[in-house]
Protein backbone atom coordinates (compact mmCIF):
# COMPACT_ATOMS: atom_id res chain seq x y z
CA UNK A 1 0.00 0.00 0.00
CA UNK A 2 1.28 3.49 -0.82
CA UNK A 3 0.73 6.55 0.41
CA UNK A 4 -0.88 7.74 -2.13
CA UNK A 5 -4.30 8.33 -0.68
CA UNK A 6 -2.57 10.20 1.74
CA UNK A 7 -2.07 13.07 -1.01
CA UNK A 8 -5.77 12.20 -2.46
CA UNK A 9 -7.25 12.51 0.91
CA UNK A 10 -5.52 15.88 1.78
CA UNK A 11 -6.40 16.59 -1.84
CA UNK A 12 -10.46 15.93 -1.55
CA UNK A 13 -9.73 17.81 2.29
CA UNK A 14 -8.56 21.38 0.96
CA UNK A 15 -11.04 22.13 -2.01
CA UNK A 16 -13.96 20.86 -0.06
CA UNK A 17 -12.50 23.30 2.90
CA UNK A 18 -11.90 25.66 -0.11
CA UNK A 19 -15.40 25.82 -0.86
CA UNK A 20 -17.25 25.45 2.39
CA UNK A 21 -15.45 28.77 3.08
CA UNK A 22 -16.53 30.70 0.39
CA UNK A 23 -20.15 28.91 1.28
CA UNK A 24 -19.72 30.42 4.89
CA UNK A 25 -19.03 33.89 3.84
CA UNK A 26 -21.48 33.80 1.25
CA UNK A 27 -24.32 32.84 4.09
CA UNK A 28 -22.63 34.87 6.85
CA UNK A 29 -23.00 38.08 4.53
CA UNK A 30 -26.37 37.58 3.71
CA UNK A 31 -27.05 37.29 7.36
CA UNK A 32 -25.70 40.14 8.19
CA UNK A 33 -27.48 42.25 5.39
CA UNK A 34 -30.74 41.23 6.80
CA UNK A 35 -30.47 41.67 9.96
CA UNK A 36 -28.41 45.30 10.43
CA UNK A 37 -28.76 46.49 6.44
CA UNK A 38 -25.13 46.79 6.24
CA UNK A 39 -22.46 45.00 3.97
CA UNK A 40 -19.28 45.19 6.24
CA UNK A 41 -18.59 44.06 9.99
CA UNK A 42 -15.15 44.40 11.13
CA UNK A 43 -15.36 40.98 13.47
CA UNK A 44 -16.65 38.95 10.63
CA UNK A 45 -13.86 40.26 7.87
CA UNK A 46 -11.18 39.54 9.53
CA UNK A 47 -12.54 35.94 9.92
CA UNK A 48 -13.36 35.82 6.24
CA UNK A 49 -9.22 36.17 6.02
CA UNK A 50 -8.22 33.94 8.21
CA UNK A 51 -10.48 31.34 6.63
CA UNK A 52 -9.45 32.45 3.03
CA UNK A 53 -6.09 32.30 3.86
CA UNK A 54 -5.60 28.70 5.54
CA UNK A 55 -7.23 27.24 2.58
CA UNK A 56 -5.13 29.31 0.07
CA UNK A 57 -2.20 28.18 1.94
CA UNK A 58 -3.48 24.79 1.75
CA UNK A 59 -4.35 24.25 -1.62
CA UNK A 60 -1.22 26.07 -2.28
CA UNK A 61 0.76 23.43 -0.57
CA UNK A 62 -0.84 20.33 -2.36
CA UNK A 63 0.18 22.14 -5.79
CA UNK A 64 3.88 22.60 -5.14
CA UNK A 65 3.77 18.92 -3.24
CA UNK A 66 1.79 17.65 -6.47
CA UNK A 67 3.45 19.61 -9.51
CA UNK A 68 5.83 22.06 -8.58
CA UNK A 69 7.99 19.94 -5.92
CA UNK A 70 11.66 19.41 -7.41
CA UNK A 71 13.00 15.69 -6.07
CA UNK A 72 17.04 15.01 -6.59
CA UNK A 73 17.06 12.21 -9.10
CA UNK A 74 19.90 10.24 -6.71
CA UNK A 75 18.67 11.21 -3.53
CA UNK A 76 18.10 7.78 -2.36
CA UNK A 77 15.85 8.65 0.15
CA UNK A 78 13.46 10.26 -1.88
CA UNK A 79 13.77 7.71 -5.13
CA UNK A 80 15.46 4.40 -6.25
CA UNK A 81 16.76 3.85 -9.66
CA UNK A 82 16.97 0.26 -11.67
CA UNK A 83 19.09 -0.56 -14.57
CA UNK A 84 17.94 -2.71 -17.09
CA UNK A 85 20.77 -3.42 -19.71
CA UNK A 86 20.59 -5.08 -23.29
CA UNK A 87 22.61 -6.01 -26.53
CA UNK A 88 22.13 -4.35 -29.55
CA UNK A 89 20.89 -6.38 -32.63
CA UNK A 90 21.63 -5.47 -36.38
CA UNK A 91 19.15 -5.14 -38.13
CA UNK A 92 18.31 -4.76 -42.07
CA UNK A 93 16.87 -2.50 -44.80
CA UNK A 94 18.12 -4.14 -48.09
CA UNK A 95 21.90 -4.32 -47.61
CA UNK A 96 21.69 -1.17 -45.14
CA UNK A 97 22.64 -3.15 -42.11
CA UNK A 98 22.32 -0.72 -38.84
CA UNK A 99 21.37 -0.31 -34.94
CA UNK A 100 19.28 2.28 -34.65
CA UNK A 101 16.49 3.84 -37.02
CA UNK A 102 16.57 7.26 -36.71
CA UNK A 103 13.38 9.29 -37.55
CA UNK A 104 13.52 13.21 -37.19
CA UNK A 105 9.89 14.90 -36.51
CA UNK A 106 9.27 17.70 -38.73
CA UNK A 107 6.25 18.87 -36.61
CA UNK A 108 6.35 22.01 -34.37
CA UNK A 109 9.68 24.36 -33.88
CA UNK A 110 11.53 21.97 -31.80
CA UNK A 111 11.99 18.42 -33.89
CA UNK A 112 11.79 15.18 -32.17
CA UNK A 113 13.87 12.58 -33.11
CA UNK A 114 12.67 8.71 -31.74
CA UNK A 115 15.10 6.25 -32.16
CA UNK A 116 14.21 2.68 -32.71
CA UNK A 117 16.30 -0.39 -32.07
CA UNK A 118 15.89 -4.04 -31.49
CA UNK A 119 17.12 -6.28 -28.57
CA UNK A 120 16.52 -9.75 -27.04
CA UNK A 121 14.07 -10.63 -30.14
CA UNK A 122 11.94 -7.08 -29.34
CA UNK A 123 11.72 -4.10 -31.01
CA UNK A 124 12.20 -0.62 -28.68
CA UNK A 125 11.47 2.86 -28.92
CA UNK A 126 12.42 5.75 -27.02
CA UNK A 127 12.88 9.75 -28.50
CA UNK A 128 15.76 12.85 -27.93
CA UNK A 129 13.50 13.81 -25.07
CA UNK A 130 14.12 10.27 -23.13
CA UNK A 131 17.13 8.94 -24.54
CA UNK A 132 20.12 9.65 -26.98
CA UNK A 133 22.80 7.89 -29.08
CA UNK A 134 26.34 7.43 -28.05
CA UNK A 135 28.97 6.56 -31.40
CA UNK A 136 31.97 8.49 -29.96
CA UNK A 137 34.78 8.10 -27.41
CA UNK A 138 32.50 9.79 -25.06
CA UNK A 139 30.71 6.33 -23.62
CA UNK A 140 28.02 8.70 -22.18
CA UNK A 141 26.57 11.54 -24.19
CA UNK A 142 26.36 14.82 -22.70
CA UNK A 143 22.82 15.14 -22.01
CA UNK A 144 22.29 12.09 -20.15
CA UNK A 145 25.89 12.63 -18.32
CA UNK A 146 23.57 14.34 -15.70
CA UNK A 147 22.21 10.97 -14.71
CA UNK A 148 23.72 8.80 -11.75
CA UNK A 149 24.89 6.19 -14.20
CA UNK A 150 26.97 3.16 -13.05
CA UNK A 151 30.23 4.05 -15.36
CA UNK A 152 31.76 0.77 -14.18
CA UNK A 153 29.04 -1.50 -15.94
CA UNK A 154 28.70 0.76 -18.50
CA UNK A 155 32.24 0.24 -19.56
CA UNK A 156 31.89 -3.09 -19.18
CA UNK A 157 28.57 -3.44 -21.35
CA UNK A 158 30.67 -1.41 -23.53
CA UNK A 159 33.74 -4.03 -23.91
CA UNK A 160 31.34 -7.08 -23.93
CA UNK A 161 28.88 -6.02 -26.02
CA UNK A 162 31.32 -4.74 -28.53
CA UNK A 163 29.88 -1.11 -28.47
CA UNK A 164 26.26 -1.92 -29.08
CA UNK A 165 23.93 -1.75 -26.20
CA UNK A 166 21.34 -0.30 -24.86
CA UNK A 167 21.21 0.77 -20.67
CA UNK A 168 17.38 1.73 -19.67
CA UNK A 169 17.75 3.72 -16.44
CA UNK A 170 14.10 4.13 -14.56
CA UNK A 171 13.52 6.24 -11.59
CA UNK A 172 10.82 5.56 -9.30
CA UNK A 173 9.51 8.36 -6.39
CA UNK A 174 10.11 6.42 -2.93
CA UNK A 175 6.91 5.26 -1.50
CA UNK A 176 7.32 8.16 1.52
CA UNK A 177 4.44 10.27 3.17
CA UNK A 178 6.08 13.59 1.52
CA UNK A 179 5.90 11.57 -1.77
CA UNK A 180 2.73 10.58 -0.88
CA UNK A 181 0.73 13.38 -0.31
CA UNK A 182 2.19 14.40 -4.01
CA UNK A 183 0.94 11.81 -5.35
CA UNK A 184 4.00 10.35 -6.15
CA UNK A 185 4.68 7.42 -3.98
CA UNK A 186 5.67 4.57 -6.57
CA UNK A 187 5.63 5.96 -9.16
CA UNK A 188 8.12 6.88 -12.44
CA UNK A 189 10.12 9.87 -12.06
CA UNK A 190 12.14 9.60 -15.28
CA UNK A 191 12.97 7.41 -17.88
CA UNK A 192 16.26 7.05 -19.56
CA UNK A 193 18.14 5.36 -22.69
CA UNK A 194 21.19 5.36 -23.40
CA UNK A 195 21.96 3.53 -26.44
CA UNK A 196 25.58 2.93 -27.64
CA UNK A 197 26.66 2.11 -30.87
CA UNK A 198 29.75 1.35 -32.17
CA UNK A 199 29.69 4.56 -35.19
CA UNK A 200 27.37 6.88 -36.52
CA UNK A 201 27.03 4.53 -40.02
CA UNK A 202 25.28 2.19 -37.58
CA UNK A 203 22.27 4.48 -37.05
CA UNK A 204 19.94 5.00 -40.23
CA UNK A 205 18.21 8.07 -40.54
CA UNK A 206 14.79 8.84 -42.54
Amino acid sequence: MTWNWLGWLSWILAVAFFCWVIHYIRVQQLMLIAKTKKAFAPKLFWRYVVLVVIALAWLGAMLHLTFFRQVAINDRQETRISMQYANLQLHNQGNDYYYVLASRSKNGQHPVVSYTYWAKGNRYTTNSRFGSVSDGQRLVTLDASTLPWNKAKLKKMDQESGHAFAATMTVRYQNTVINGLGLRANRDAATYTLIRVPSSEMVHER
